[in-house]
């Protein structure tokens, strides 16, 4: 598995436990289906955001990628 799709992973796990809470705690109101939402939703937002991918490609790490590929 990629590193750039560790934070995707997680967010879909963390949505996935709280619909599997959703149905476990018999949330039946709109209003409880909005909070979890909420829950599941805004974390894994904020995860894939906040995010570090590690420091940007150098000047050199650019360039010499472009060279390579002819």
């Amino acid at each position: 598995m990629k590193s750039a799709n560790i934070p995707w992973w997680i967010s879909a796990v963390w949505a996935s436990l709280m619909l599997l809470a959703a149905v476990l705690l018999d949330a039946s109101s709109l209003r409880s289906w909005m909070l979890m939402t909420t829950v599941a939703v805004v974390p894994g937002a904020v995860l894939l955001t906040l995010w570090n991918n590690g420091p940007p490609p150098t000047v050199a790490e650019l360039l010499h990628a472009t060279e390579g590929r002819r």
